[in-house]
């Protein structure tokens, strides 16, 4: 068969294009648990259930209007904030080199 992007020939059951590194239709490739779940939502919301997990747990240990629960609260949201971005910033870049690998295989 032929490469519906680049048009060059390919092999009949190929799932991806060794020219363009293109998906080919043939099998939908994607990353999936044994269940069949996506792992990147089963990732995302384990770390939100965590996170939220360690504020309720802080919340709890530090008494209310006092000087140790705000820097708790400052803390805890910079925290939130880096892990969220640094998360965003290891996806783009584990997308990237997974269409990188693919696309000179």
């Amino acid at each position: 068969m032929y490469c519906k992007y680049c048009g060059k020939e390919i092999n009949d059951d190929a799932e991806i294009c060794v020219h363009c590194g293109r998906s080919t239709g043939v099998k939908d490739v994607q990353y999936r648990t044994s269940s069949g779940e996506s792992k990147t939502g089963i990732g995302v919301l384990l770390g939100l259930f965590l996170g939220l997990i360690g504020l309720i747990i802080g919340l709890l240990l530090y008494p209310s209007n006092t000087e140790e629960r705000s820097s708790f609260l400052k803390g805890w949201l910079g925290a939130f904030i880096v892990t969220i971005v640094v998360g965003i910033v290891i996806y783009v870049a584990a997308v990237g080199c997974v269409a990188t690998t693919y696309r000179y295989y």
